[in-house]
């Protein structure tokens, strides 16, 4: 997998297109992961530097390899920590999937706020409920999922208006955006078992019909994912 979250190349190519318009000399992205994200964005600003943010060590050091590769390292740092520890006030501010880090959403909103440079831009995605999730594919969610995980997309744009942002853009992932990296994070563990039949036990077989079950009649009907230009 390319990205971990739910978009394409091309829809991630676009938005950082958008978002660049800025142009950012400064640029962090928040639960960065292996960097993807973040040294697109620099490589397409030659001025511009980039500091990713990631809990995930090995996930740094893959970040870490691709700058080397890209020419990108001398441009880009990339730090273990959690990001509400490690803020700084940049440019243009990422965090797709990873609103976490600083708490909950309202939270995530009101601290890029702060931290963002006049003029500058947020790229910001997240998922959202489509659809209001019954109580059967909750219970085949994430232990202890509840309705209150997510927010409906009208709500979150009322949250981010009145933390002070103004949507620029957005870009609702599409069905197969999300089928594709669903399918992504269970593709290499079958396909392991498949070319390792010896080692088709029972956990593991178990362990990934339940993955299975749990987006089929949990999450891929109610949930959505949705990232913002925010100024």
């Amino acid at each position: 997998m390319l990205l971990n979250c739910p978009l394409h190349d091309s829809s991630l190519d676009l938005l950082i297109g958008r978002a660049i318009e800025c142009d950012p000399q400064l640029i962090i992205d928040h639960g960065c992961g292996w960097g993807e994200v973040l040294l697109r964005a620099v490589a397409e600003v030659p001025s511009a530097v980039g500091v990713g943010v990631e809990l995930h060590l090995p996930d740094l050091e893959r970040a870490r390899v691709a700058a080397c590769e890209r020419g990108l390292a001398d441009r880009s740092s990339f730090i273990h920590g959690n990001s509400a520890d490690h803020r700084q006030r940049a440019d243009l501010l990422i965090s797709l999937g990873s609103y976490q880090a600083f708490g909950d959403v309202a939270n995530a909103a009101r601290c890029l706020r702060e931290d963002l440079l006049p003029g500058g831009r947020a790229l910001f995605g997240l998922e959202y409920w489509a659809f209001r999730p019954t109580d059967e594919e909750l219970g085949h969610m994430w232990p202890g999922a509840t309705v209150e995980d997510c927010l409906a997309l009208a709500d979150i744009a009322d949250l981010l208006h009145n933390s002070g942002w103004r949507i620029i853009d957005m870009h609702d992932s599409t069905r197969t955006e999300f089928d594709d990296f669903e399918v992504g994070h269970l593709r290499e563990r079958e396909l392991w078992l498949v070319n390792h039949p010896e080692a088709f036990e029972e956990p593991i077989r178990a362990e990934l019909d339940q993955a299975w079950t749990s987006w089929f009649r949990g999450h891929r009907r109610p949930m959505r994912f949705v990232t913002f230009i925010l100024a």
